[in-house]
């Protein structure tokens, strides 16, 4: 396993006391309970960020004292943040503007300490803004780190995504990143040649293997004597709330999630979050 794969592994290690941590700043800011989950952090190419790009953004931007020249990003789409402001506020919220930004910061700025309690990072002074996202100088790599959380409360679905540069997330993780060697000889050509077709052709085969799909809604533990106890009728109670995502699974490896459907007289799941084929394909082999 490469270092940047060890990296995110720890980070998916460390979801769970991150999204409890959030749940817990930002409630208490909001005073109702809204609560982080279902995060989904994977290796993202920046290039595959500037198609999102072309749109306004809710952009929270923050930096970790260890490196207060990096600055990281925390990003919610302009429906989704109409959708926590509403729910905060408890008033509609037609469009953003400063005065619902200036609502809602407490809560908003809660995400960020909550973050920064998860990692044992203090913070800099966050800023937030409504704008086009211009990815600062330390995001010029070929790929970072980007984590979904879903966000849930009363009359509240919302996701918000969190982009964390490799030092960074090195940092946190106290797992050292190698540097990639650039091989500054390799030209446009060389992508024709008889071993990156051999690839190629060998990826075409694969492209027909049958996989296991599976939709999870979701899990809890129960003590043997409960599971014994359990009859036609009984209910057993998941730990996810009514309107969250559903995970879906590609091999038993997470790849997605999405909302449940109905077609005609069967279920179906609309995909809503998703990896990019690269990351689905690197999921795949970590199960092989």
């Amino acid at each position: 396993m490469s270092n940047t794969q060890q990296v995110l592994a720890k980070l998916n290690e460390l979801e769970g006391t991150i999204c409890q941590s959030i749940s817990t700043a930002v409630s208490e800011a909001a005073g109702q309970t809204i609560t982080f989950s279902n995060p989904l952090s994977s290796l993202t190419p920046v290039t595959e960020l500037e198609s999102e790009m072309n749109q306004p953004w809710l952009v929270i931007q923050f930096a970790f004292q260890s490196s207060p020249e990096n600055a990281q990003v925390l990003l919610i789409s302009q429906d989704h943040f109409i959708s926590i402001a509403q729910a905060i506020s408890g008033i509609p919220v037609a469009t953003v503007d400063d005065t619902i930004i200036t609502e809602c910061r407490p809560a908003l700025e809660a995400i960020v300490s909550g973050l920064s309690s998860a990692v044992g990072q203090q913070v800099t002074e966050s800023t937030i803004n409504f704008q086009l996202f211009s990815p600062t100088s330390n995001f010029n790599e070929a790929q970072l780190f980007r984590t979904n959380i879903a966000i849930s409360g009363e009359e509240l679905s919302a996701t918000i995504v969190l982009l964390m540069d490799c030092l960074t997330a090195s940092t946190i993780t106290g797992i050292e990143i190698e540097a990639e060697v650039e091989h500054p000889f390799m030209e446009a050509d060389s992508f024709s040649s008889p071993s990156i077709r051999s690839e190629s052709d060998s990826l075409e085969i694969l492209l027909d293997i049958p996989l296991e799909i599976s939709v999870e809604l979701g899990r809890m533990k129960m003590p043997v004597r409960d599971v014994i106890d359990l009859g036609a009728g009984s209910i057993v109670e998941i730990d996810k709330a009514a309107g969250e995502p559903v995970d879906v699974l590609v091999n038993g490896r997470l790849v997605a999630k999405g909302e449940v459907v109905v077609i005609e007289d069967s279920f179906g799941v609309r995909i809503t979050e998703i990896l990019s084929p690269n990351e689905r394909m690197q999921r795949l082999s970590e199960a092989a």
